[in-house]
């Protein structure tokens, strides 16, 4: 990773997106009403790592 890349407490990452999943992010921001690409990304993102947070401490749970 790059320094320039780096602030305070963020770090940028690029990222490539297929047309048809760029679409469909897209048709989902227009329905919830909001235009910030990035805060949509991060909070996909967030609850991604959330749900998968959960699973794993349901896992460790059962064992």
């Amino acid at each position: 990773m790059s320094l320039k890349n780096l602030t305070g407490k963020t770090v940028i990452k690029n990222i490539r997106f297929s047309y048809t999943l760029l679409k469909q992010i897209e048709q989902v921001m227009e329905k919830e009403n909001t235009r910030n690409f990035s805060a949509w990304v991060k909070e996909a993102c967030r609850e991604k790592a959330l749900q998968c947070n959960s699973s794993r401490e349901v896992k460790k749970t059962k064992n």
